[in-house]
């Protein structure tokens, strides 16, 4: 009788001890298939690859790799988003992919083909569609073009007013356009993508799987409330190949103060065009350099500050913006009325008397006599006898140092101050054509 229970005891002993090893044999699996791909252990992406692998919305491969720089098809970075974000989805098909784009579609982070082709989902994605995938998939208020601020109809600040009283219809496309540089901006704005040093984003490259995990890891932080770390320079680039100007990121104190009406909300795209009967012009970039930042990737555009001078031979100081503005001319059928340059106007800033002419207290013209940079005073289309083609003028815009006329009226107490600069065509005679880039107030003026 003891003999039978030692025997049941040791059978038992023996199923406990096989239960226990198969459980252990179990978590080193499991522990193999988050942390032992043997290619990514001196990766930079190690610890996300890791954690993305844990929370299960991509795997290695069967020979215990990840192959973290290998490229990634659209289809895989929206199967990635569906199972990172948990959006519901069918089981796989005979097409594996079609499920998870379907997806993506209900769930507005996808738009189909106005997107990209939904036929070709085995193309590399760029990192421009995988801004706008991200960018959506991070916050839902963002997926509608109207959520960029853009409206159908819009009143520009030209003058002379056009026949239909300044009120301009936008077409789906330039509606589409605008919309597509809002989402690139917020993705780097929001630090979801990240730039490559200097002004270099990299739009048309493709994205390799350990960066689609590193970007999808950051939307999960987003939706999660938690604010990342942006790269301004990459920033600033994509908010100037949106609006063509990269003004209300590196000076958002005096061009979007949101403290006072920031210019950034009346800023139109139109104002940058030039044209009438004879003469047709347009802004292609209006870029603002910090000249107190020697990182500046368009500090390259201008010589030293001390070979810069402005007005009566003043020497810029280092605490001061310069607004490098490229312009083209393209058509000017008045050559002798209109010399084809566009200038520009500033208002609201208080000149002292007697006028400091060695100090900038207001906006000014930039000149040099640096050789290698002669361009930038030159103040002439580069076809100078027919008066069109490309030109650049460049203006000294004050960081401190200058002082704004107080308020007047119902905005008397107001901590705020106006500022608008206008740029325009003047002929040698006849009428104007005056648009009004930036306008707006701001609470940082001279102290």
């Amino acid at each position: 009788m003891v003999s039978k229970w030692k025997g049941y005891f040791l059978a038992i002993v023996l199923l406990l001890g096989l239960l226990s090893l198969q459980t252990a044999t179990g978590i080193q699996a499991a522990n193999a298939k988050i942390v032992g791909f043997k290619d990514i252990s001196k990766h930079w992406a190690k610890g996300q690859i890791e954690i993305a692998v844990k929370k299960g919305y991509v795997n290695g491969f069967p020979d215990g790799t990840f192959r973290p720089d290998a490229k990634v098809t659209r289809a895989q970075f929206i199967k990635m988003i569906v199972k990172a974000l948990g959006l519901e989805h069918d089981s796989e098909g005979s097409l594996w992919y079609t499920t998870y784009v379907k997806a993506v579609k209900e769930a507005g982070v996808y738009k189909g083909d106005a997107d990209f082709a939904e036929w070709h989902m085995t193309a590399d994605i760029s990192r421009r569609h995988m801004a706008w995938l991200a960018v959506r998939g991070a916050d839902e208020t963002l997926k509608t073009v109207e959520s960029s601020g853009i409206t159908k109809e819009v009143e520009i600040n030209r003058w002379p007013l056009t026949a239909t009283n300044n009120m301009v219809t936008r077409t789906d496309e330039f509606m589409r356009e605008y919309y597509e540089g809002f989402l690139v901006f917020e993705a780097f704005n929001r630090g979801v993508l990240n730039g490559f040093g200097g002004n270099e984003i990299g739009l048309e490259r493709s994205t390799t799987r350990a960066q689609a995990v590193t970007v999808i890891e950051r939307i999960l932080s987003l939706k999660e409330g938690k604010k990342l770390a942006l790269d301004k320079y990459a920033t600033s680039e994509a908010e100037l190949q949106w609006l063509k100007t990269n003004a209300f990121t590196v000076a958002p104190h005096i061009f979007n103060d949101p403290k006072g009406s920031g210019m950034k909300k009346n800023y139109k795209l139109e104002n940058l065009v030039f044209k009438n009967s004879l003469i047709h012009s347009e802004v292609k970039r209006i870029i603002l350099i910090d000249l107190d930042d020697p990182k500046d990737p368009y500090r390259k555009l201008l010589p030293a500050t001390s070979k810069m001078t402005f007005g009566y031979d003043g020497k810029l100081p280092n605490d001061a913006y310069a607004m490098y503005i490229e312009y083209e001319t393209y058509t000017n059928n008045g050559g002798k009325q209109y010399p084809g340059i566009i200038d520009v106007t500033t208002q609201s800033y208080k000149a002292p008397n007697p006028y400091p002419h060695h100090k900038l207290i207001e906006p000014f013209p930039i000149e040099t006599k640096e050789k290698a940079f002669r361009h930038i005073s030159s103040r002439r289309p580069s076809n100078a006898e027919k008066r069109i083609g490309t030109g650049v003028m460049v203006w000294a815009i004050p960081n401190t140092g200058y002082q704004l006329y107080e308020n007047i009226g119902g905005s008397k107490n107001n901590p705020d101050r106006n500022i608008s600069i206008s740029f325009y065509l003047s002929p040698s005679f006849g009428e104007n054509i005056s648009n009004t880039i930036f306008f707006g107030t701001t609470t940082h003026f001279g102290k």
